[in-house]
């Protein structure tokens, strides 16, 4: 894969419009060495409100891969699933619809070249459309400051080889008005750790294998 050409400033009228300045990987990987341990778990959760590009979002996941790489790369059924569940760990909003698509197909080419690197192969045509549906609904247009009810995220839980699936509006979980500690998907707790709430999911799908996730759409 080439190496991509690190840009901070697509353009001086996207930085007045809208205050985009993409933050530098050396500023990223600083940032996620401060939670180093979470970042390298498969399933732990990581939420970017203002994604641009996608800058955090893949150093979030190449870390992941490695974990996964290390665990999973000798059977195709645990890489594959346990690559959803990564995947399927990570969340972006970004206002502006080039940037959602350049960091969904970002994250796409990583997944991608992770499977064959791994497992010595590129993955079948059915394997990249259940990748691209995961980020469909992970890396999302939306405004995290106005618009949260608009957003609908998906929960993924994998056991074994069966995902569970779970759909929220992001304003549904938003209940101390700061999306920035937002714990998705999970109960909030006070310092007693006592339950606050727990999130209603708007919809939720029966238990699927994995690899029949796209049947379930509907």
């Amino acid at each position: 894969m080439t190496e991509r050409k690190e840009q901070q400033i697509k353009s001086e009228r996207r930085v007045a419009d809208f205050g985009e300045v993409l933050t530098a990987r050396r500023e990223v990987e600083a940032m996620l060495d401060l939670v180093k341990n979470e970042a390298e778990r498969i399933d732990s959760r990581f939420l970017e409100p203002a994604c641009g590009t996608g800058n955090f979002l893949v150093a979030i996941l190449e870390r992941k891969l490695k974990t996964l790489q290390a665990r999973y790369r000798t059977k195709q059924a645990d890489f594959e699933a346990q690559l959803l569940s990564a995947l399927g760990s990570i969340y972006g909003i970004d206002l502006l619809e080039d940037n959602v698509k350049e960091s969904r197909q970002r994250l796409f080419e990583l997944a991608v070249q992770a499977y064959q690197d791994s497992l010595r192969k590129k993955p079948d045509e059915h394997f990249q459309n259940l990748i691209r549906f995961v980020l469909s609904k992970n890396i999302q247009q939306g405004d995290s400051l106005n618009g949260l009810d608009k957003i609908i995220f998906t929960q993924w839980s994998l056991i074994g080889y069966t995902i569970n699936r779970e759909e929220y509006s992001l304003s549904q979980m938003n209940q101390e008005g700061d999306i920035s500690n937002l714990p998705l998907f999970s109960v909030c707790e006070n310092e007693q750790k006592e339950p606050i709430f727990i999130p209603k999911p708007l919809r939720s799908f029966p238990p699927v294998h994995y690899r029949k996730l796209l049947e379930e759409t509907k």
